[in-house]
């Protein structure tokens, strides 16, 4: 089933998540929305969890732009059962994105409450 890029950013917004076009382009096109979801777990955890993981710690902008654009392997094996998630994967491979938009990304997760 597809849904619409305005469908998709309804529902967002319905949620109270906002997402800016750029940064929900880059979500859909990079496939990130395939393995992780704003607000509830997948494949791996969701971007909040993320965000409250690494919203206060030095450096973390970066720490994730690492993440996306060199993968990363058993950082979510103890961090799963700190949250109460249940995820089905703990690597996570290299994406296929430029640090520009890996920062994006890091910003906008980073953003979450």
């Amino acid at each position: 089933m597809r849904i619409s890029l305005f469908a998709l950013s309804f529902l967002f917004l319905s949620l109270g998540v906002s997402i800016s076009g750029d940064v929900n382009s880059l979500l859909k096109q990079k496939g990130c929305l395939s393995c992780h979801d704003v607000e509830k777990s997948k494949v791996g955890p969701s971007f909040k969890v993320i965000a409250k993981e690494y919203k206060d710690k030095k450096g973390a902008a970066d720490t994730l732009v690492q993440s996306i654009t060199g993968g990363s392997v058993g950082k979510w094996q103890g961090l799963a059962n700190k949250y109460g998630i249940k995820i089905t994967a703990f690597y996570m491979p290299r994406q296929a994105v430029s640090k520009e938009e890996a920062a994006k990304i890091a910003k906008w997760i980073l953003s979450l409450e």
